[in-house]
């Protein structure tokens, strides 16, 4: 039996022995006011205007300002902390955020380190040992924002 065509089916016209299945019948498959609304939502869909503009979003400055004095692949964590209290002052980050970037794991803040590595290790190590979603969701905030501060750089 035809799948397609048995929705469109009596009762009778399924157990009928005689029936050609593949015949199709003049029923028409909606009813008239069910085809008078389609039509009606169809003409109203196609009235309404289309719209082409952009979308525009404005961005702090400050994230390009940031950008141009530190590379996060090179950088100390005072650098990276300097860095953060400038995005929070600007109230672009969080305060949570600005805690997370301020004190990172570096016992010696002077030393160098690729800050975007040190973000995705975290990560590595959080995933591994189980970490609740919210932790993981501060981590990813966290690399995001290196992440973009990192691409606007020159």
């Amino acid at each position: 039996m035809n799948g397609v065509r048995a929705y469109n089916m009596s009762i009778n016209e399924l157990v009928r022995n005689n029936s050609n299945q593949n015949e199709i019948g003049d029923k028409m498959p909606v009813s008239s006011d069910n085809a008078r609304a389609y039509k009606v939502v169809k003409e109203t869909l196609s009235e309404t205007p289309k719209k082409t503009e952009a979308v525009s979003i404005d961005v702090s400055p400050v994230w390009q300002e940031v950008a141009g004095t530190i590379d996060l692949k090179n950088a100390t964590a005072d650098e990276v902390a300097k860095m953060s209290a400038t995005l929070f002052k600007a109230e672009v980050i969080t305060f949570e955020d600005h805690v997370s970037l301020s004190f990172a794991k570096n016992p010696d803040n002077q030393e160098k380190m690729n800050f975007l590595d040190h973000w995705n290790d975290r990560q590595e190590e959080a995933v591994l040992q189980g970490a609740s979603h919210d932790d993981l969701n501060d981590i990813i905030r966290i690399q995001s924002i290196l992440g973009f501060v990192d691409n606007l750089k020159d």
